[in-house]
């Protein structure tokens, strides 16, 4: 699977290289960066966004309405579908957070690997002895934490499992608070205990 990745800045630094270390199958064969500084209003977007790509999935990182609505206008008529997590934007897949993508259909390949998190949990004599992930968050977050809660207690490694991926979750960045919305952040914490929980269950 090809993804092109937009980007405001480096915003996507991090997915992109969880993306690229955990994405099995899928590559990313371009990333368009645009400057971090943007104008409140951008009445001329193909300024900044080049329509000459090919991919089989757009990921969104440009934070910017006018930019992402172009980006969709121009990926349509590839029949490019594209992930803009934790905004509002017409015409794209548009999951909470990078870790609350669900089994998209049109999002394929990417949404069997990266979004809502799949485990497989083993336990021996109250201890957790190992965590195989089968879809976690695109940063690389749920690989990593999972790798550090090995050998700990069941209910202490449930909490630090999701802490460990609240320190490296980087979903607060061109996150702006609402009232009633809940933050990335503790999104990402609860969405990885719930993985946990039902990875327990299923072992039952």
């Amino acid at each position: 699977m090809r993804i092109v990745v937009f980007q405001r800045g480096e915003r996507a630094i991090h997915k992109i290289a969880g993306i690229r270390k955990y994405g099995r199958g899928i590559e990313i064969t371009e990333v368009f960066t645009v400057p971090e500084a943007l104008p409140e209003i951008i009445d001329n977007p193909e300024e900044y966004i080049s329509s000459d790509f090919e991919a089989d999935l757009v990921l969104d990182y440009l934070y910017h309405p006018d930019l992402s609505d172009f980006l969709v206008e121009i990926a349509k008529p590839k029949g490019v579908p594209v992930v803009s997590p934790g905004r509002r934007i017409t015409g794209a897949i548009t999951p909470p957070t990078c870790c609350g993508l669900g089994d998209v259909k049109e999002a394929g390949e990417y949404a069997r690997r990266f979004g809502t998190p799949e485990l497989e949990v083993e336990v021996r004599g109250g201890k957790v002895t190992s965590v195989r992930v089968k879809k976690g968050a695109p940063c690389g977050a749920t690989w990593e934490a999972a790798e550090k809660i090995v050998c700990m207690p069941v209910e202490k490694a449930m909490h630090r499992f999701a802490l460990e991926v609240q320190f490296i979750c980087r979903g607060a960045a061109g996150y702006e608070a609402a009232q009633g919305k809940k933050a990335p952040l503790h999104f990402a914490g609860e969405v990885h205990i719930a993985a946990f929980k039902r990875a327990l269950k299923e072992k039952r």
